[in-house]
């Protein structure tokens, strides 16, 4: 369904959550190496929950007999995209921040 897509996101969010509660507490280099991941993840989560809330909307008109169909069968079709195509990023992003400091802190400064 249309919210699924956006369930599985939020798992993701908690998942990186807990990752950063139990490694980030042992090494701080393991939360800051996924900082930025995070908040990439926040972000999609957000925009996921506004498509579902603009859906939800454009559903209700759609029933209350607006006559504007084609504006609200865009925001739907847009949403249903968003969920698709964009909000499984999260996946990515959590992959990357359960990678951990290792392959960030690896780096020598020198080579920048």
């Amino acid at each position: 369904g249309f919210l699924d897509p956006l369930k599985a996101a939020s798992k993701d969010l908690q998942a990186a959550g807990m990752y950063f509660m139990a490694e980030g507490t042992k090494n701080p280099n393991n939360a800051l190496a996924g900082s930025t991941d995070f908040m990439h993840m926040m972000g999609h989560v957000s925009l996921g929950l506004m498509w579902a809330r603009m859906a939800k909307a454009a559903y209700a008109a759609l029933d209350g007999g607006a006559t504007d169909r084609d504006f609200y069968e865009a925001k739907i079709a847009t949403g249903r995209y968003y969920m698709a195509r964009q909000l499984p990023a999260t996946g990515m992003h959590l992959a990357r921040i359960n990678s951990g400091a290792d392959p960030v802190m690896a780096l020598e400064a020198a080579h920048f």
